[in-house]
């Protein structure tokens, strides 16, 4: 018998919900991650993902502005 009903998602199949969550879990793959606990782990996800997001900000708006410059 199936242990998960079809309308479940398992988590270890499930893709990333966004391009910061895959870019985070991408870069946390590259890192070495031994002997840290999860609670390391969790503080290393939320500080990569913010950090992403930021970046993310600040590339966009520089987009903005080389399409749309300020008049001097």
């Amino acid at each position: 018998m199936n242990e998960n009903p079809k309308n479940e998602k398992s988590e270890k199949t499930s893709a990333p919900f966004d391009k910061y969550e895959a870019l985070t879990i991408l870069y946390l793959q590259k890192q070495d991650l031994d002997g840290c606990s999860p609670e390391e782990i969790v503080g290393r996800y939320i500080e990569a993902q913010d950090r992403i997001m930021k970046e993310f900000a600040r590339q966009n708006e520089i987009r903005k502005r080389r399409l749309n410059p300020l008049p001097l």
